[in-house]
């Protein structure tokens, strides 16, 4: 792995342990609470070409409503070559933040927007 993708992948974990992560724990909590099924994965980034999905890094949010089979998730993945974190939200769609810009209010807003449209569904 070279230099500028060891330094963005270090960073994207640090923006996950420090601003990502405790709101997914408190949404996990909230929920459990509700009686749905939830819990966070994470995937690490590997420059070396194998068959998981995404090359990562990534952290991402599953719940089964209230014990459904379907299951919903939130995603949060360092798109390394472009130096972005990619946040896709299943059901809806995809957005890219800068590093610097995906701050608690964006991950509170794409958290309220996710729950909204998963738990409804």
């Amino acid at each position: 792995m070279d230099r500028d993708t060891e330094i963005f992948v270090q960073a994207f974990w640090v923006r996950c342990r420090e601003t990502v992560r405790p709101e997914l724990d408190h949404v996990i909590d909230t929920l459990k609470g509700e009686g749905h099924d939830a819990h966070v994965a994470t995937q690490e980034y590997s420059d070396v070409a194998d068959d998981l999905p995404d090359a990562g890094p990534s952290l991402v949010l599953t719940v089964h409503p209230n014990g459904s089979t379907a299951a919903r998730t939130l995603k949060f993945r360092g798109i390394v070559g472009d130096k972005v974190i990619e946040v896709t939200a299943s059901p809806g769609g995809t957005r890219r933040y800068e590093m610097s810009d995906l701050e608690l209010p964006i991950v509170k807003r794409e958290m309220k927007d996710w729950l909204a449209k998963s738990l409804k569904s």
